[in-house]
């Protein structure tokens, strides 16, 4: 596989979400529905952080689609396992995961909320989780290349700041706080 069929999964499938959270938003009068029972208060901490999460999401992307070469890029390896070229491959499981569950997570709320069912509720709970771990993801790929690439910790630093609005905010806070 090559790092482009990445970066073009990326490239076309991330505005793609960006269209489902606007169809989404338009779906009802009022959007703050999909807020559920999360406070006005804390809302002004999620909203903000949301722009930290996309600065992190840029920052990865720079490293491995403009920064490292093609070699740098399949040399990305687990911590527990050692190098063996398929780095191409993992990216884009991990991009397909957090992409693709991105897509269909309002969508899904959406559904939810105009009738509601347990099966709804797990679906949205499951694209969540498996969106927040695909951020974690980026940055345990990156870890063991931070002595031999440079900005490996650049693309660490932006799965956190990914991560603690994909898994903290979304999968964990406001799933417990929707009010399914």
């Amino acid at each position: 596989m090559k790092r482009s069929t990445v970066f073009w999964f990326a490239n076309i499938v991330g505005p793609l979400i960006l269209v489902s959270y606007w169809r989404g938003v338009s779906a009802f009068p009022d959007p703050n529905v999909y807020w559920g029972d999360v406070s006005e208060g804390m809302r002004t901490v999620i909203v903000p952080w949301m722009f930290v999460a996309a600065a992190g999401y840029l920052l990865m992307m720079h490293r491995f689609f403009l920064s490292w070469s093609e070699e740098e890029v399949a040399s990305l390896h687990w911590p527990w396992q050692e190098d063996d070229g398929h780095g191409v491959r993992r990216l884009f499981v991990l991009y397909a995961a957090f992409l693709l569950c991105s897509l269909v997570w309002i969508d899904l709320t959406r559904i939810y909320i105009e009738s509601p069912s347990s099966f709804g509720m797990v679906a949205i709970v499951a694209v969540l989780w498996t969106a927040g771990l695909a951020s974690v993801g980026f940055g345990v790929l990156a870890w063991p290349a931070r002595k031999r690439l440079p900005g490996a910790s650049l693309v660490v630093a932006g799965s956190v700041m990914l991560s603690i609005q994909c898994t903290w905010w979304d999968a964990v806070y406001w799933v417990a706080n929707f009010g399914f």
